[in-house]
């Protein structure tokens, strides 16, 4: 074992260490042979140590776009702990290799434990999206598509059937549009939210009055699903509602509808954002209007760019 690995190792998989971010820094790209290495040091540490080495990692690599575990995550994957499993799959939520679409695929419709089968119908939504625009082969896209919509009718676990709808929401299948009226429609709570989630990726503005009527329901889960819809669907016609509740007395509900009108933009939302950020007093809510207000000014400039641009080619023709 090369020495440089032989104390990281020895310190990872001892519970009693801390451990240390820098140290663990040094795992970012391993090549085969070290990988080899890791590999059979992780085999004989603590589950429990596993998968607190793999929540360091994530949180690393989301602080740091340099650093790069997937390999480790990519290992995990086929860790006898379904909790380690579950939290590989998270890690890799910016991986977009075609091969995790068919592992995870697998994964969801083999895996014995529901918290694995739920985080990889999850995950396998980014791939159902880049099937719609065009960044992955067809064949791959029908394979994850099949295997969601299965998962969705059939899987034993509610959480995992709602997973799978949430992700068959960027899907144009036509089988599609006829769950998520059904879960909406379904009274349940829970599963209305996944309704609202699906409606939200569709990008298709026939949800919109079913989204409309729901910024105000009485459940928060469901008015901030509703919410986040009307920013991803870019409903105008929301912009006051969602100026409401950034009043409402619930942080996600609240903070849903920042973004939202961040996603919508004009001037209406641009004022009223900026008078929420001169009263505001929590510190992440100030951040999260400032993040709005700088996305509705680039969004804004790239518009104008673009308008530039048009009337620049209009002029010359």
């Amino acid at each position: 074992m090369p020495a440089d690995l032989q104390p990281l190792l020895e310190s990872l998989g001892d519970p009693a260490q801390v451990l240390s971010d820098t140290r663990l820094q040094s795992l970012s790209d391993l090549d085969t042979p070290r990988l080899e290495i890791f590999k059979r040091a992780w085999a004989a540490w603590p589950a429990a140590r596993r998968v607190e080495v793999l929540k360091h990692l994530g949180q690393l690599a989301d602080e740091d776009i340099e650093l790069d575990f997937d390999r480790i995550y990519r290992l995990a994957l086929d860790d006898d702990a379904a909790v380690a499993r579950s939290q590989a799959i998270v890690n890799l939520w910016e991986c977009e290799d075609p091969s995790l679409g068919r592992r995870l695929s697998a994964l969801l419709l083999a895996d014995p434990e529901t918290e694995v089968r739920a985080a990889a119908a999850a995950a396998l939504g980014r791939f159902v999206y880049l099937g719609e625009v065009e960044e992955i082969d067809a064949e791959l896209l029908q394979e994850v598509e099949n295997r969601l919509l299965v998962a969705q009718r059939g899987d034993e676990d509610e959480v995992v059937r709602r997973r799978s709808l949430e992700s068959l929401g960027y899907s144009s299948r036509p089988e599609v549009p006829p769950l998520i009226e059904a879960a909406y429609r379904s009274g349940d709570e829970r599963l209305m939210q996944s309704g609202l989630k699906a409606m939200a990726r569709s990008a298709n503005p026939v949800w919109a009055a079913s989204v409309l009527e729901n910024l105000h329901h009485a459940a928060p889960g469901l008015r901030a699903e509703a919410a986040r819809a009307a920013g991803e669907l870019e409903l105008r016609d929301s912009a006051d509602d969602l100026i409401e509740l950034t009043a409402d007395a619930v942080d996600d509900v609240r903070q849903a509808a920042i973004w939202s009108l961040a996603q919508i933009g004009g001037e209406g939302a641009t004022q009223a954002l900026a008078s929420l950020l001169e009263a505001v007093e929590d510190e992440d809510e100030a951040a999260l209007l400032e993040d709005a207000l700088d996305y509705i000014a680039f969004v804004d400039g790239t518009r104008d760019i673009a308008l530039l641009d048009f009337d620049a080619e209009d002029s010359e023709s």
